[in-house]
């Protein structure tokens, strides 16, 4: 019971008549009053930010019935309350507060969480209503460098919350993934290879293709799965039946599209006679091949942000076709719904 939003009048007559064990939360005991089973002392808050693990530590074992709310802005924090509630387990309420700190109360470890009755009434950052709480999932893309991401908005208007967890530690963010046994998430540079190791299960193609781009919890088992390879196959895949193919790069997006090319019946080659060119690394702002090369030929860049000097360059130089990463990106996307929903 949280003594301010009560008047002292209102607080005598709500414990006064209370059925229930009373867990009466204020920063100084001032009066014990009937029916008070146990006084909440001196909870931590930090409206801005999550101290570090270490800090919190100290925090919780100088409280009599310790509650952590932090402010939560990266995936790191969330693998520092993670880690706290794992080494306290239901002896400390934590809560992360903000929109990614929704987790924390949706897949909630501790003894209780926070709701409210209505969205008007909300009284913290990332708070929910009682029903948001018990139909929410939540579901996000990790990766590194993804502030600009689309796939918030590719991902909007479904039955889940979709965010953005930026890390450059995936073993990290796994601990928290598993922790709060979150349902599903789309994986991205550079990731995409270094995931499977955490799954339980690969489906076909992303066990042929060697790359996973987006992990669902299928009951106890979590399973690996490429939708890359379908948004390739959708935006060139009628063009390289027979084809020859340079595929610049070696990682997830060059995995996927070199399946694509094997199951098209195209060839891929390694030098500059090509029919068609795919760039699946992340350089934008060079080329990697002789512009003559690009005369009268078939050129995609898995890159979508912004215009690439490739496919700059692909234009000026009169390619056949150029094609950006945007409609691979919401193909795959489609695909990630499918598995999502």
């Amino acid at each position: 019971m949280r003594t301010d939003y009560f008047t002292d009048q209102q607080l005598k007559h709500f414990v006064a008549h209370s059925t229930l064990p009373v867990i009466y939360t204020i920063k100084r005991p001032t009066r014990y009053l009937p029916k008070v089973v146990y006084i909440d002392r001196d909870s931590f808050h930090d409206y801005h930010r999550t101290p570090s693990y270490q800090f919190l530590d100290q925090v919780i074992k100088k409280i009599s019935f310790p509650k952590i709310a932090t402010q939560v802005n990266t995936a790191d924090d969330l693998y520092t309350l993670a880690k706290l509630q794992k080494k306290y387990g239901k002896q400390v309420i934590v809560v992360g507060m903000g929109e990614l700190g929704m987790m924390t109360r949706v897949y909630n470890k501790s003894l209780l969480t926070y709701a409210s009755v209505s969205r008007s009434t909300t009284t913290a950052p990332g708070q929910l209503t009682v029903d948001e709480l018990k139909s929410t999932k939540i579901f996000g893309l990790v990766g590194d460098d993804i502030q600009h991401s689309l796939s918030p908005k590719l991902h909007g208007g479904q039955p889940y919350r979709y965010q953005l967890w930026q890390t450059d530690d995936l073993k990290k963010f796994m601990f928290v993934f598993n922790w709060f046994q979150l349902p599903g998430a789309s994986v991205t540079k550079p990731f995409k290879i270094e995931v499977m190791q955490y799954c339980d299960r690969l489906d076909s193609d992303a066990q042929k293709i060697g790359a996973v781009n987006t992990i669902v919890r299928q009951g106890n088992q979590l399973v690996g799965y490429n939708t890359d390879w379908i948004g390739v196959d959708k935006v060139i895949g009628k063009y390289l039946p027979g084809k020859r193919v340079r595929i610049l790069g070696k990682g997830g997006a060059g995995k996927a599209v070199a399946f694509t090319v094997k199951k098209r019946k195209g060839r891929t080659v390694h030098g500059d006679d090509f029919d068609v060119l795919v760039n699946a690394t992340p350089v934008e702002d060079h080329l990697l091949v002789p512009v003559e090369a690009l005369r009268g030929k078939v050129v995609m860049d898995c890159n979508y942000t912004r215009q690439t000097e490739l496919i700059k360059q692909a234009k000026k130089h009169q390619a056949k076709i150029v094609l950006d990463g945007l409609p691979m990106l919401r193909y795959q996307a489609l695909e990630q719904i499918k598995l999502f929903c």
